[in-house]
């Protein structure tokens, strides 16, 4: 016998067994127990989310005994009893020529649908209901929507239409009006890992938590993707399948590649940029693909910063931004990897960072960068400039990312002289934060002009401090 998929042997054969679309199976089992099912349904939603197979449970209930029992004498029945998969007619449904399943994706003209539809007037042979199943409805030429609409509107006896679509936008308001519609949500992506977790333990092989969630993540809201993926390495694996598994029999970039691109760029090294950018390279993926690999795994060190409650996202948010814009241009280019690799070493060179347009009043917005403002500072301020980053400017508040220790220099003193520039040239009162960063680095750092050199002194004596290391200028 030939393998069976594991995506075809997973389908669901009770509406209980449909995962992650919880809001349709009670919404669908309380019509079932209570006998108020539509004569058509409109089914919508991403690939995989269960749209054909929850039709086919449709049609089943519709003319399974014990729903039909449990209708009359009014006693209600669960998700998991409906349908009952042992009756004649749940059993001979697949075979049954009550029962049509129709693709309109390859059969689109109006003399298919109407070939198709020519038995929609005879009386059913052996079912109580007959059924239609049309797949990828919105396929379907203006014609032969509108054979099929006063089919829907004024429907024969003992027959109901399911319409599924992944474009609800394409599908003809007249079609969409005359349905009930279910909409079928993108399946979570802990809802698909502990599933697969769950399958694999049916299959005798152990799948990695790391490893179904990364599944998971690549299915993006399909279940039928995700265990086409599981089944891919579940085909190449031995009893255990590892995150390592994934990305291998997937072709995917490691984690443990993008981060050393990541900790490479953070370090500011550019050789080890380069070679970490090569061996991800190595891969075989397309410069995209690592760049939109890198996005993610970004993602994940902010979630994994917002655990820890470390509000300093600058560098990430940073980091994200340039990637994007790095995306957009490969996507336009011949030289994507040059592209990606440039950008990379770029983020590795240290920066002062221009500030964005920001709104000082209701009236007037203003552009500046840090150089412009600090360029004109006083003189006895001109070591702000080279031992500190704008972070931030909203609300009337400037926030100065310094150099571990320099903050401590911003005497009440000084910091008021601050203000007092900067609410005079804003014409706006402004208040100055300070922040430190042990990591931050500007390329003027470890120099100190011989000018501000006495001013330094003189404030680290204040303090009585030795953090500070005075170098002259050269």
């Amino acid at each position: 016998m030939a393998y069976e998929a594991l995506y075809t042997r997973g389908r669901p054969k009770k509406f209980a067994q449909l995962i992650g679309q919880e809001h349709i199976v009670n919404a669908l089992t309380r019509a079932i127990s209570s006998n108020r099912l539509s004569h058509a349904y409109l089914l919508v939603g991403t690939r995989g989310t269960g749209k054909t197979s929850t039709a086919r449970l449709l049609a089943k209930a519709m003319n399974c005994e014990k729903v039909l029992d449990a209708q009359k004498n009014g006693t209600a029945l669960t998700a998991n009893e409906i349908p009952c998969n042992k009756c004649a007619s749940c059993l001979s449904i697949d075979s049954s020529p009550d029962n049509v399943e129709f693709d309109a994706a390859s059969n689109r003209s109006v003399e298919d649908v109407t070939r198709l539809l020519s038995t929609a007037y005879l009386a059913p042979l052996q079912s109580k209901i007959k059924t239609f199943i049309i797949d990828e409805v919105h396929m379907l030429s203006f014609e032969a929507v509108n054979s099929i609409l006063k089919l829907i509107e004024e429907p024969p006896p003992n027959v109901a239409f399911f319409l599924a679509t992944t474009e609800l936008n394409k599908v003809p308001m007249t079609i969409r009006s005359r349905c009930q519609v279910l909409n079928f949500r993108l399946i979570p992506q802990e809802t698909i890992s502990n599933y697969l977790i769950k399958l694999a333990t049916r299959l005798e092989v152990e799948l990695e938590e790391d490893a179904a969630k990364k599944i998971a993540r690549l299915a993006a809201g399909s279940m039928r993707d995700a265990m086409t993926y599981l089944d891919q390495c579940y085909a190449m694996a031995d009893k255990k399948i590892s995150l390592e598994n994934v990305n291998e029999t997937l072709g995917l970039v490691s984690d443990s590649d993008l981060d050393e691109i990541i900790t490479a760029v953070k370090s500011q090294n550019r050789a080890e940029v380069t070679a970490a950018i090569n061996h991800a390279f190595k891969s075989g993926l397309s410069s995209i693909s690592i760049a939109e690999s890198l996005i993610t795994r970004l993602r994940d060190l902010e979630f994994e910063t917002l655990e820890r409650r470390n509000s300093n996202f600058q560098t990430l948010d940073n980091f994200v931004t340039e990637i994007r814009k790095a995306i957009f241009e490969m996507q336009n280019s011949g030289i994507p990897d040059i592209i990606l690799e440039m950008t990379l070493l770029k983020l590795a060179t240290p920066q002062i960072i221009s500030a964005p347009v920001v709104q000082l009043d209701e009236n007037k917005k203003i552009s500046y960068d840090i150089n412009e403002v600090l360029n004109s500072l006083p003189k006895s301020l001109n070591w702000i400039r080279d031992y500190s980053n704008l972070k931030d400017f909203s609300n009337g508040i400037l926030t100065l990312n310094f150099v571990k220790g320099y903050a401590k220099l911003l005497t009440k003193e000084i910091q008021k002289q601050f203000e007092d520039f900067l609410t005079q040239k804003f014409d706006k009162k402004i208040s100055i934060e300070t922040v430190e960063d042990e990591n931050l680095k500007i390329s003027k750092f470890g120099k100190v002009k011989e000018s501000d050199q006495k001013f330094l002194e003189d404030s680290m004596n204040i303090f009585q401090t030795d953090n500070f290391k005075i170098i002259s200028e050269e």
